[in-house]
C-alpha cells in the first residue's frame, strides 16, 4: 500500500515537472581585460629659499683713553690743560689806488690784458692794489712780473686762474726787503697754449 502511495506521489511529480517552462539561459558577455586610466595630480612648482645674507661684521668701538692728569701735592688730580697764546695777525695796508687825473696810464699792446694801476712813475710803498683787464680769448691764466731798472730776468710775483674786466687783479707787496728804487713791472695774460700777447708794462718808484 506504501508503495502504492509512493509510486503515484513519484508520478505526479515527475508530471509537474513536465509540464513546467524550461529556464531560458541569456549570455553575457564579460570583458576579458579592462584598463583603468588614473590621472594623477601635477606635482607643485619647487620655490627656492631666498639667498642667506650674512650680517656686516660688528665692528668695535674705539677704547676711550682717559684724559692724563697730574696728581697734586694734597692728592687731588688736576687736569692738564693748555692755555692758547693769542697770536696778532697783521693786516697789510693797501695804497690808494685812485688815478689822478694827471696820472698816465701804461700804453699796453692789447686792450684785453692791461693795467690802469699803478700808472706811469707812480710811487709805490707797503702793498699795492693792482688793478685792470685779464680776458684774452683762450684764457688760462695770468701773472705779474718785476725787475729792477737796468737788470735783464723778471721776478715772479703771482699768477691767478681767473679773468678779471675793468677790476682788481691782486696785490704786490713792496715792503722790504724790495730795495726802494725804480722798478718795472708788469702783468702777462697766457692762453691754453702756453701763448701770450705782448705783456703789459709800467715803471714804477718804490719808497719805504
Amino acid at each position: 500500500m506504501k508503495k502504492a502511495t509512493l509510486l503515484a506521489v513519484l508520478m505526479i511529480l515527475l508530471t509537474g515537472c513536465q509540464l513546467l517552462p524550461t529556464p531560458e539561459f541569456i549570455e553575457v558577455p564579460v570583458p576579458t581585460e579592462v584598463t583603468v586610466l588614473v590621472t594623477q595630480p601635477p606635482l607643485p612648482t619647487y620655490t627656492s629659499y631666498p639667498t642667506y645674507t650674512p650680517y656686516p661684521t660688528y665692528t668695535p668701538y674705539p677704547t676711550c683713553t682717559p684724559l692724563a692728569v697730574l696728581l697734586s701735592p694734597a692728592g687731588t688730580p688736576t687736569p692738564t690743560l693748555s692755555t692758547p697764546t693769542p697770536t696778532l695777525t697783521g693786516t697789510p695796508v693797501v695804497t690808494s689806488t685812485v688815478t689822478p687825473e694827471s696820472a698816465v696810464l701804461p700804453d699796453c699792446p692789447n686792450p684785453l690784458a692791461r693795467l690802469t694801476y699803478p700808472t706811469v712813475n707812480a710811487v709805490l710803498k707797503g702793498v699795492v692794489e693792482i688793478r685792470g683787464s685779464a680776458q684774452i680769448d683762450f684764457f688760462d691764466y695770468y701773472k705779474f712780473e718785476f725787475r729792477h731798472e737796468g737788470a735783464t730776468e723778471w721776478s715772479f710775483v703771482q699768477s691767478f686762474k681767473h679773468t678779471v674786466v675793468d677790476g682788481v687783479l691782486g696785490v704786490w707787496d713792496t715792503s722790504p726787503p724790495l730795495p726802494a728804487g725804480t722798478y718795472i713791472f708788469r702783468l702777462v695774460v697766457v692762453d691754453k697754449s702756453g701763448n701770450y700777447p705782448k705783456p703789459c708794462e709800467v715803471e714804477v718808484t718804490i719808497e719805504h
